[in-house]
């Protein structure tokens, strides 16, 4: 029996290997001029104003608290729907996160729980636009300016997303984004953060590595770089392999982001009179960065087992994260995360999908379970 399609698999286009060899034969492998194009190539691809290339998603996060202020005592408000990595940042400062139900049908944050979980401790909205899809980011800034709030993106997923022409990642304070294997670009592991003003990517770029502003370091006679560091820093950059893969797979990026986008489309319209599905709400306006295609489900493991018997992956992506205990254990005031968790379900949904995988996917589940 041959292997069933996966919900997901990494593409690496052949430009992005040419371009690791390259950078592996010029010797220079850690944080060099590969880093500082992969930052340039994003920002003129998606109007970024500044960006830093870390090492991680999870490390972008860390240094958007820090570099905004983010500290011991304060509140942070988030989503439980997304991974631990989001409200673990909120832990690494010492702030407190706190977890506000989502909107109805959807995945994303409901603007008006927000509101109501808002208390003077509370610093900042950290808002994830869950599988690609942008959250209602009016309603959310217009709170945040309300409350002097800062408002922090969680792109991992949303790379190419817009909220009425305007590109995710330009909306908030600060924004990251993921390169992780599995995400529709990839560096192997990877992240970037966006920060909006020129103070907090400062800030930003000397927390990267160490404390050290690397840009204005001088070098004495001796051969020694010679520099001040004023505060905790951290070993947070990419490297230059890293950056050359990225650099090959932006090379293709928009047309998987359209073929990503075309196939969210045919989903939606194959499936949405399927009997015991429920397709998610889309944010109006909004055009989703379509990295996973959830839809909510009755019976839920026997859609998982049906599938499965036919040939195609389909799993729970993310259960909400409350349920740890690190995090207090799962909250009984969430009744729409409740309800979102107890029926969500992905399948397949790649740009490297053939015709006759889509067609078998969709064949798949259209048969019933």
């Amino acid at each position: 029996m041959s292997e069933p399609i996966p919900l997901f698999k990494p593409k690496i286009e052949e430009a992005g290997i040419t371009r690791v060899v390259e950078a592996l034969r010029s010797s220079w492998i850690s944080e060099g001029r590969q880093v500082q194009a992969f930052e340039k190539t994003l920002c003129s691809q998606f109007a970024f104003p500044r960006a830093l290339a870390l090492n991680s998603g999870t490390a972008a996060l860390h240094l958007a608290l820090l570099a905004l202020g983010i500290k011991a005592g304060d509140e942070v408000i988030t989503t439980a729907q997304t991974f631990v990595a989001t409200a673990l940042a909120i832990l690494y400062v010492g702030a407190t996160p706190i977890f506000a139900d989502l909107e109805a049908g959807g995945p994303n944050l409901d603007p008006e729980d927000i509101r109501r979980r808002i208390t003077p401790k509370t610093k900042a909205i950290l808002v994830v636009h869950y599988g690609g899809e942008p959250s209602d980011m009016d309603a959310i800034l217009k709170i945040a300016s309300e409350k002097s709030l800062k408002v922090i993106e969680d792109a991992a997923h949303a790379l190419g997303a817009q909220y009425k022409s305007r590109p995710i990642g330009t909306l908030g304070d600060a924004a990251i984004f993921s390169f992780q294997a599995i995400k529709a670009l990839t560096t192997g592991d990877g992240g970037l953060l966006v920060c909006r003003d020129e103070e907090t990517h400062q800030r930003a770029y000397r927390l990267r590595w160490f404390g050290i502003d690397r840009a204005n370091r001088k070098i004495s006679e001796l051969g020694q770089p010679e520099w001040d560091i004023t505060e905790i820093g951290y070993k947070y950059h990419m490297n230059d392999l890293a950056a050359s893969l990225g650099l090959g797979q932006l090379e293709s990026y928009a047309q998987a982001l359209t073929r990503r986008s075309e196939l969210d489309a045919l989903y939606r319209k194959s499936l949405n009179a399927v009997p015991g599905l429920q397709m998610l709400k889309q944010t109006p306006g909004a055009q989703g960065a379509c990295w996973l295609f959830t839809m909510l489900a009755d019976r839920r493991l026997e859609f998982v087992r049906a599938l499965k018997s036919r040939g195609v992956e389909a799993a729970v992506w993310h259960r909400r994260i409350d349920h740890h205990p690190i995090f207090g254990g799962e909250r009984p005031d969430l009744p729409r995360q409740e309800h979102f968790d107890s029926h969500q379900v992905s399948i397949p949904l790649r740009d490297s999908l053939s015709d006759s995988e889509v067609e078998k996917i969709l064949d798949a589940v259209k048969e019933g379970w």
